[in-house]
C-alpha cells in the first residue's frame, strides 16, 4: 500500500515515528510531506527513518497554494471558526486558550463578540454555523488535487490537522473528490482541547483513548463510529527503554551530586509557561528553605523546554548548591541519543516537578512520581485547560498537585524520604 502522511511540519513525526517504522518494515510505501519547516528536530526523524528505510520512505513539502483562489478566504474563515469555538461556556475558565485563539482570529472575528445582539452567546452561534456553511462550500484547489493524483496514493494520513486556519483541510476536501480514503491520526494529548476544530470530516479518527473519544464526539462532532482508539504509541518506545549510563556517571554529566537525591523539574512549552525562570528561582528557593535536611540538600536538575529555552542563557546555576541546567538548549528526543539522555533524566531522579506538560505523562511511564504547584501566575494554563484535568482525574490521577509552594514542599519531603512509588504512574498510564 502507498501511503501519504500530510504533517504540518516534521517535528510532528516524533510522534508517529514507532507507527512509521513499522508500517515500512511491513512493506508499505510512506511519503512524508510537510507544510512548512520547522526548527524542532524534524529532520533529524527524517533522517533517522531514512537510514533504516531507504527504499519505503520518501518526503518532500506540500505544493505552495498561494494562487489558489479560494485559498485566503478558506484560512480567515477557519481562523474566525476556531476562535469562536472558545467562546463556548466549558472555556468560561480556559481565558488563556481563548485569548490565543483571538490573537490569531481576523480583527472584526475577534470584536464581534462585543457587539450587541450579535455578541451573545445565541448570535455568534449563528454567525458560526453560516461561516461554517460557506467554509465547507470552499473546492480545495487544483493544486492539492493535482497533488494528489501524481502521489498516487491508496491512504493519506494526516497531523494535526486541528492547528488555527489549516490548509490541510484541502487533502482531506480533495481526497473525497478523487475517492481516496483519510485518517487523522491526533497527535497529542491536548490536541482535541486546545487547538482548532475539524473542518473536513476524515473517514477515520485515531484517537490514545476513551477520553480523547469522547472529545472528539463531543468538541468535533465526530461520529463514534469513526474513531478508533489505538493507545498513545508516541510512548510506546520508553516502555522498552533502559537506562544509558549509571546514576554517577549520569550526574557528572549533567554537574550535580550523586550521593543525594535528584528532583527533576521539566519545563513546559511556551504557551504554558511564556518565562519561567523567575517561578523556577522561587521554586528551587523554597527546597532549599525545606525544614527536612534531605529534602534541604536534594540536588535539583532543571531541563529547559526545546522550544522555550532561551530564557535559560544567562542563568548561572554555579551560583546554586547542587542545581544543574541541562541540556541548555533544550533538547528535542528525536534521535538514539538525545532520547537516551531524557530516559535517563527521568530514570536517576526521585521525583519529578513541572507547570503542565506532556513530559509529566512520560515520567509516569519511566514510574517515577509527578508533582505540580498550583500558581496564580500560570493558572489559565493549569486549572484553565482541560488536558490538565487528564493528569488530575484518569485512572485516578498522575499529578500530585499542591496548592500552595508550602504544601509542596512538604509533599516533596515525603517522595524524597523514601524510594521512588511508581503505582501511582503506572496505572495513569
Amino acid at each position: 500500500m502507498r501511503l501519504l502522511f500530510s504533517v504540518n511540519n516534521f517535528g510532528f513525526l516524533r510522534n508517529f515515528e514507532p507507527a512509521l517504522r513499522l508500517l515500512a518494515a511491513r512493506g508499505h510505501q510512506l511519503h512524508l510531506v510537510a507544510e512548512r519547516k520547522d526548527s524542532v528536530g524534524g529532520m533529524r526523524t527524517i533522517e533517522n527513518l531514512l537510514a533504516e528505510h531507504p527504499d519505503r520512505i520518501t518526503y518532500g513539502f506540500a505544493p505552495k497554494r498561494k494562487d489558489d483562489p479560494w485559498q485566503a478566504f478558506a484560512v480567515q474563515t477557519r481562523l474566525c471558526l476556531d476562535y469562536w469555538r472558545y467562546l463556548e461556556p466549558r472555556y468560561d475558565q480556559s481565558p488563556s486558550l481563548r485569548a490565543r485563539a483571538a490573537r490569531q482570529a481576523p480583527p472584526l472575528a475577534a470584536a464581534l463578540p462585543s457587539w450587541p445582539l450579535v455578541g451573545t452567546r445565541a448570535g455568534m452561534r449563528a454567525v458560526g454555523a453560516l461561516l461554517d456553511r460557506a467554509e465547507r462550500l470552499v473546492p480545495p484547489g487544483d493544486t492539492v488535487e493535482r497533488f494528489l493524483r501524481d502521489q498516487r496514493p491508496d491512504l493519506i494520513l494526516l497531523t494535526p490537522l486541528i492547528y488555527f486556519g489549516s490548509t490541510q483541510v484541502e487533502y482531506v476536501r480533495a481526497a473525497r473528490a478523487l475517492g481516496l480514503r483519510t485518517v487523522l491520526g491526533v497527535g497529542s494529548w491536548d490536541h482535541l482541547t486546545t487547538k482548532g476544530l475539524i473542518h473536513e470530516m476524515p473517514d477515520r479518527v485515531l484517537v490514545w483513548n476513551e477520553m480523547q473519544k469522547r472529545e472528539a464526539a463531543e468538541l468535533h462532532g465526530v461520529s463514534p463510529d469513526r474513531v478508533t482508539v489505538t493507545g498513545a504509541q508516541a510512548y510506546d518506545h520508553w516502555f522498552a527503554q533502559q537506562p544509558s549510563s549509571t546514576r554517577e556517571a549520569f550526574c557528572a554529566k549533567v554537574g550535580i551530586p550523586a550521593d543525594r537525591p535528584v528532583l527533576l523539574y521539566l519545563c513546559s512549552s511556551p504557551f504554558i509557561t511564556p518565562y519561567e525562570v523567575g517561578f523556577v528561582r522561587s521554586w528551587i528557593a523554597a527546597i532549599r528553605a525545606a525544614s527536612d535536611p534531605v529534602l534541604r540538600r536534594a540536588a535539583i536538575l532543571v531541563r529547559p523546554h526545546p522550544q522555550n529555552a532561551a530564557q535559560w542563557a544567562d542563568f548561572d546555576a554555579t551560583a546554586l548548591d547542587a542545581v544543574g541546567i541541562w541540556p541548555r538548549a533544550g533538547a528535542n528526543p528525536v534521535d538514539r541519543d538525545a532520547r537516551a539522555d531524557y530516559y535517563d533524566s527521568m530514570f536517576h531522579s526521585h521525583a519529578v516537578v513541572g507547570v503542565n506538560t506532556s513530559a509529566l505523562i512520560e515520567s509516569g511511564i519511566v514510574g517515577r512520581p509527578v508533582y505540580t504547584v498550583l500558581t496564580t501566575e500560570f493558572a489559565g494554563q493549569q486549572e484553565g485547560t482541560l488536558h490538565f484535568q487528564h493528569l488530575k482525574n484518569v485512572n485516578g490521577g498522575l499529578l500530585t498537585v499542591a496548592a500552595s509552594l508550602a504544601e509542596h514542599v512538604a509533599q516533596l519531603a515525603v517522595a524524597v524520604a523514601q524510594p521512588p512509588d511508581a503505582a501511582r504512574s503506572r496505572a495513569f498510564v
